[in-house]
């Protein structure tokens, strides 16, 4: 496996309703996060977390998601880059980085 992908979770702890939320950004960046929606036993997508946006829909950012061995891993490179215009500015010269602070159980 790649050394981007980053292990988040289990497939069984992304809830069949609702979401599981990464967090993103540094500590003084409000920056939405990336939910995790799973559709069946198997299948997991993300989208930037909004309020405004249908997670479905075909309007919301999407991330890349892969899962094996009923674990599901996001593509580090691509969850540190900025989701907009606004994100970049915000970010400057630090980007943005991925809170991941939990790990598997």
């Amino acid at each position: 496996m790649s050394e981007q992908w980053k292990l988040i979770c289990k497939v069984k702890d992304v809830p069949l309703s609702g979401a599981r939320l990464v967090p993103r950004g540094l500590a003084w960046q409000e920056l939405p996060g990336v939910a995790l929606f799973r559709t069946d036993e198997e299948s997991v997508f993300a989208v930037l977390e909004t309020v405004d946006v249908e997670p479905r829909a075909s309007g919301a950012r999407r991330y890349s998601v892969k899962v094996e061995d009923c674990k599901v891993y996001l593509d580090l490179e691509e969850l540190s880059e900025p989701a907009s215009r606004a994100e970049a500015a915000l970010a400057g010269s630090f980007g943005v980085a991925t809170r991941l602070v939990f790990g598997l159980r």
